[in-house]
């Protein structure tokens, strides 16, 4: 196989597609997950995001296609949640410690008074145009890596590689297949990235892993992670250590993972049959061995 390997937004980025394709891809590849690196971090100052953020009430801006594109995507799954997943909770992340790029054990920040949420923060509008509605800013997080893998794969697929590839950003998988080729996919166990749980044998879709440890840290002596409520700007009560969904879409993949830390098991069945029928869940918790949840019942894996 023909493959590229990159390290960007904290993560390990691996490509794979057969050999002799289009000897152009690698380049076009790199060139666009370091625009998304760079263009969309809440962490560097003076790109496009920052330009979006800083807009006061009732200012627009016009984005790039792509920007706008992720942007009203995240907007729609904000939507579909009643909120719950949300990528306008930058400042509730800072306020939470989240003010600096990982890898960091101690909140900079001590202060734990978190900003209200209230109201429809941007509005969508015609020409690529945001209207910033509120005193809210945008964190699009492991979305916008999502959104990054599954574009680049749909381009590959459809235009250089449509025999089989994958897209591997830190766990974060988009694969597909004309049927010959079928992918093993691991596991990784919640507290021990090297150790496998449990696989998936899959030929085209894409799976996403939420985990509440490795990105933690602790503020005023209490221990939080990154996965907060959108309504409330709390982060997240539960008891669940690691999450990982199998879908056809990544970004559904992304939201739904993120769901499964914010939605109770008692409602959380009816909810995903309701809006992502055609999927699997691999649910880690507290005490708990990892258990596979289907579109309907429960399967326990050893």
């Amino acid at each position: 196989m023909d493959t590229l390997s990159l390290q960007l937004m904290n993560t390990d980025f691996f490509i794979a597609i057969p050999k002799g394709k289009n000897k152009n891809w690698k380049e076009r590849a790199e060139k666009w997950l370091q625009y998304v690196a760079k263009e969309w971090s809440r962490f560097l100052p003076n790109n496009e995001l920052s330009l979006l953020n800083e807009l006061k009430i009732g200012e627009t801006l016009q984005l790039s296609s792509s920007l706008y594109d992720c942007l009203q995507r995240a907007n729609q799954y904000y939507l579909q949640s009643n909120g719950l997943f949300s990528p306008y909770l930058k400042l509730q992340l800072e306020q939470q410690g989240y003010n600096q790029s990982f890898p960091f054990k101690v909140a900079k920040h001590q202060s734990s008074n978190v900003k209200s949420i209230s109201g429809k923060p941007f509005q969508f509008l015609s020409n690529q145009q945001v209207m910033k509605l509120a005193n809210q800013e945008i964190d699009l997080g492991g979305f916008a890596k999502g959104y990054a893998i599954e574009t680049l794969a749909n381009w590959l697929e459809n235009e250089v590689a449509p025999d089989y590839g994958i897209i591997d950003g830190g766990g974060d998988m988009k694969l597909w297949s004309t049927g010959e080729k079928i992918w093993k996919i691991g596991v990784a166990d919640p507290k021990i990235i090297d150790k496998e749980i449990s696989y998936i044998n899959i030929s085209t879709g894409a799976i996403a892993t939420s985990n509440r440890i490795f990105r933690s840290w602790t503020q005023n002596n209490i221990t939080k992670n990154h996965l907060l409520n959108g309504r409330t700007g709390e982060v997240a009560k539960t008891d669940v250590l690691q999450a990982t969904v199998v879908t056809s879409s990544l970004c559904d993949a992304e939201v739904w993972a993120k769901l499964c830390f914010l939605i109770d098991e008692s409602e959380q069945q009816q909810w995903f049959e309701t809006n992502c029928q055609r999927n699997a869940r691999f649910i880690v918790k507290e005490g708990q061995e990892g258990y596979w949840m289907m579109a309907r019942g429960r399967e326990v894996v050893n």
